[in-house]
């Protein structure tokens, strides 16, 4: 999941978006499946394109459309991908426990999903554990300052679709590991991207022609939740990828731009520097971002990057005074106009592989790297 980038502080929005996620992280899947014994014909209409549409004589096949219409069409393609996969294994699922369960399997036949795989309702009690866990983390202006008891009833059907939707996944991984489905789709392949990686922190093997390239901000809730992950894959594949951080802030005006300035003048002082500040910027409190009435709050998220440096042991000096720079602020206005719908950028976290944009989420990264590495 992303955090679009267009979300700033809109409360709304922010209930909009739990509400969805919830849902749409616990169903996004992906994989590469490649054959290399098959003797039958093979379809490459994935790689080279297919005859789309014809406009004053000339042909354009899907795999060279013109501007950004590529990368919509890799959009859409990878919506359509996304959700035959999740229908495909969800059905397979049915089969499977249909099949143990001794029950039939016909054209007009296949018991419901609840029937097999029965899941507990989420009682007030979690809803509730949950509401002030998130609240005591992000603040709250997550839930739009609504009391509990006004969005239970939202709260506890969305926690109830993700929990039904996490445990058919984990369904669907013990069936696929045992063997006993196979999911039949191949992914689309995201059209080639020109990025200028120059300049942005680097580790790994830096001299790998394997090079994955993650687009962050420091305050949005996927890409906290995704770095446990990612520093458990920096580690895994060290010695044969290339890692590329690319700061990016979803409210270059609030905290998060502070932080993701502060990231670029880190990165000044040092790369092992930066990784520093890179971890201890995920941790800062989401309460920081909201500013009391009178305070300046220029000054006040400056001082929250700074504070973050001081526990770097960055140069203080040179640190605050790059981070109210012309560079610092030119830095933003580079990544916001290199990431944008012709990079298929929609929002954090977002990943590159080789040039190519990577429909997954950070669960899914290990098994991409390892396709590519094979």
């Amino acid at each position: 999941m992303q955090e679009n980038k267009s979300m700033k502080s809109n409360n709304a929005k922010v209930i909009g978006f739990f509400v969805g996620g919830l849902v749409l992280g616990a169903l996004a899947a992906t994989g590469i499946m490649i054959s290399k014994n098959s003797k039958k014909a093979v379809d490459l209409t994935s790689t080279l394109g297919k005859q789309f549409i014809v406009v004053d004589g000339k042909t354009w096949d899907s795999g060279v459309l013109p501007g950004d219409s590529a990368m919509d069409y890799f959009t859409l393609q990878s919506n359509i991908y996304n959700a035959e996969k999740n229908f495909a294994g969800q059905t397979a699922v049915r089969i499977a426990l249909a099949n143990d369960a001794g029950k039939k399997v016909t054209a007009t036949e296949l018991p419901k999903i609840e029937e097999l795989l029965p899941i507990a309702n989420v009682s007030d009690e979690e809803a509730k554990k949950y509401y002030d866990k998130v609240v005591n983390q992000m603040g709250p202006g997550f839930f739009g300052n609504q009391p509990f008891e006004k969005i239970k009833t939202q709260l506890q059907m969305q926690m109830s679709q993700q929990k039904a939707g996490e445990t058919i996944m984990r369904k669907l991984q013990e069936l696929e590991a045992g063997g006993r489905i196979k999911i039949l789709l191949t992914p689309p392949l995201s059209p080639s991207v020109n990025l200028d990686l120059t300049g942005y922190p680097v580790r790994g093997n830096k001299d790998s022609n394997i090079v994955l390239v993650e687009v962050a901000d420091y305050l949005c809730a996927h890409c906290r939740e995704s770095e446990p992950v990612m520093e458990k894959i920096v580690k895994e594949f060290s010695s044969k990828v290339k890692f590329i951080n690319i700061a990016y802030p979803l409210s270059p005006q609030g905290l998060s731009g502070s932080l993701v300035r502060g990231a670029y003048c880190a990165t000044k002082q040092g790369e092992s520097l930066f990784w520093d500040y890179h971890s201890k910027a995920f941790q800062v409190p989401y309460a920081k971002a909201n500013v009391p009435t009178g305070v300046d709050p220029t000054k006040a998220f400056s001082d929250v990057a700074i504070e973050v440096a001081k526990e770097t042991k960055l140069d203080i000096n040179a640190f605050s005074s790059c981070l109210t720079s012309n560079e610092s602020n030119e830095y933003i206005l580079k990544v916001q106009g290199q990431f944008n719908s012709s990079t298929g950028f929609k929002g954090t976290p977002t990943f590159y592989l080789n040039g190519r944009l990577l429909e997954v989420n950070p669960q899914q990264l290990e098994s991409t790297l390892k396709t590519a590495l094979n």
